[in-house]
């Protein structure tokens, strides 16, 4: 499974990181604004699932979708309430709000390894 956070302050990323690790979810990859994302996506195949903060350091994230068709599944991790609406127009997993409670983070990426494909037979389950 590849995973990636996107997320302007890297304390915030690299604790994150450290987050999934304690469940099992390795994310080598953290992007820091919607330029570098962008450009990112344009150079590599979308990841399975993507950590996203909504505000960047150089504008919202939902500017990345607009430049972007995204297929990754996405699970926003942000301070701010006001757009969950929006985020879920997008492909959503979950909205967890800063700061990230560990049982909450377990119980999203759990959300999503049930939504992923089988293996086998190609089936979605939900």
């Amino acid at each position: 499974m590849q995973v990636i956070i996107i997320e302007d302050e890297k304390p915030s990323a690299r604790r994150l990181q450290r987050m999934l690790q304690t469940i099992g979810v390795t994310a080598d990859t953290l992007l820091h604004s919607v330029e570098e994302a962008i450009t990112w996506f344009n150079q590599n195949q979308h990841p399975d699932l993507i950590f996203l903060d909504i505000q960047l350091s150089d504008g919202l994230s939902f500017e990345i979708f607009d430049a972007i068709d995204i297929k990754s599944a996405i699970i926003f991790t942000t301070a701010y309430d006001e757009y969950a609406l929006q985020a879920f127009k997008l492909n959503s997993i979950d909205y967890l709000l800063k700061p990230i409670d560990d049982e909450e983070l377990e119980q999203a990426v759990l959300k999503f390894k049930v939504r992923l494909p089988r293996e086998t037979t190609g089936d979605f389950r939900f």
